[in-house]
């Protein structure tokens, strides 16, 4: 299950955000019965929960953040921040949220020395939403 809540007043298709994490764990072979939940937030709010998580004290396009049990966790995403990252929203939303959900399987673009970026890569030609 994909639980997803906009808490902003950006207009955003939540079945297609569903979709494409649905989708991004078909294609790691990850599809079960564990829940993922995505928040969308404002500038203001990601840039609390980076300071407190992460301690950087600045916004960020998307958090993930790994859940325990029968969550495999939650993705935070912001669409302000992910408005600045190309021309094309709905193209930067799905990298994004492709991005948060390789987190989740425990992808790791800092460690993995560019595998996991490669992997978004060829995941974002593949999705078609």
């Amino acid at each position: 299950m994909i639980e997803v809540n906009n808490l902003t007043s950006k207009k955003i298709d939540l079945n297609r955000v569903r979709s494409i994490i649905l989708e991004t764990l078909r294609l790691e072979k990850r599809v079960d019965d564990k829940e993922v939940s995505v928040a969308i937030v404002n500038s203001y709010e990601i840039e609390k929960i980076n300071s407190k998580y992460r301690n950087i004290n600045q916004s960020t396009d998307v958090l993930s953040f790994e859940g325990e049990d029968d969550i495999l966790g939650e993705i935070i995403i912001c669409p302000d921040e992910i408005q600045k990252n190309g021309e094309n929203f709905d193209d930067e939303l799905k990298r994004v949220l492709i991005h948060g959900t390789l987190h989740l399987l425990n992808y790791d673009h800092e460690k993995d020395q560019g595998a996991m970026i490669e992997k978004q890569e060829k995941y974002f030609s593949l999705i078609k939403k």
